[in-house]
């Protein structure tokens, strides 16, 4: 059986495409503003392509993501805790728990066997956590591998607002005008966004933490999860191309 995930974020769009279980295509693409159906159609066609197999030859298509109703074609749609639980069951056999954090929105949702439990998302303050991150590298010139690499704050680094992403960038801006390096200050967002990203941890009411999957965009950077495990407490199992996990989850669901 050939299913596929669409998973519209608000920055990317990510493609699975499944057959027996295996990934045998993928794509990725801009979500495009506007344009955005456009953008998903263009991404089905290089994910298709990658696959080498035909539209007609997909059985069913699920999209997931903050515009899955962009997709025109699919067959279903899910919210994404059930696309990130999914994933992280079949990545993680066992998995207890699972972390999504992305551009827009970090949420937390723990697993009770085969299905879904308790979950929760970002308040409004917390969102957009990923897009900052992405616009302080702009802001401060580093690549994304170099704030990966950042070191935790030492006891005299400088600290900014940990509660909202607008007073953040503010207070960040501000040190940089008072002549702190562009290093320190990227450590001093970084641990800020892990603050509020473990709001999310705390807000589940029946903790279950055995085995807790992180998935999403964010997964990627090093310096954010190593803040956001000293922060929240926990530890975290991470996939390869967690970015990839919602279209994943949203293309086994197609096939259950």
């Amino acid at each position: 059986m050939i299913t596929a995930g669409i998973d519209v974020g608000c920055e990317n769009i990510k493609i699975a495409i499944l057959k027996d279980g295996q990934v045998i295509g993928r794509a990725t693409e801009e979500s495009g503003g506007i344009g955005r159906a456009g953008a998903v159609d263009q991404a089905w066609k290089q994910a298709l392509s990658g696959a080498g197999i035909a539209e007609k030859d997909v059985e069913k298509v699920v999209a997931t993501g903050k515009g899955k109703h962009a997709v025109a074609f699919a067959d279903d749609r899910i919210t994404e805790p059930l696309a990130a639980c999914t994933a992280a069951r079949f990545l993680y056999p066992g998995a207890t728990a699972v972390m999504d954090a992305g551009a827009d929105e970090t949420l937390m949702a723990t697993i009770k066997g085969e299905k879904m439990g308790e979950f929760v998302v970002n308040e409004k303050c917390a969102a957009g956590i990923g897009a900052f991150l992405a616009y302080m590298g702009r802001r401060l010139e580093m690549t994304p591998e170099e704030m990966g690499g950042l070191s935790r704050p030492g006891p005299d680094s400088p600290v900014v607002n940990d509660g909202c992403v607008v007073f953040a960038d503010m207070e960040a801006l501000g040190l940089l005008n008072r002549g702190a390096s562009p290093k320190d200050v990227a450590i001093a967002v970084t641990e800020g966004a892990a603050v509020r990203a473990s709001t999310v941890v705390n807000d589940i009411t029946i903790p279950r933490w055995d085995k807790v999957v992180m998935v999403g965009g964010l997964a990627k950077n090093a310096a954010f999860v190593n803040a956001l495990k000293a922060n929240a407490e926990i530890d975290l199992s991470i996939p390869q191309d967690p970015e990839y996990a919602g279209a994943l989850g949203a293309a086994l669901f197609a096939a259950s």
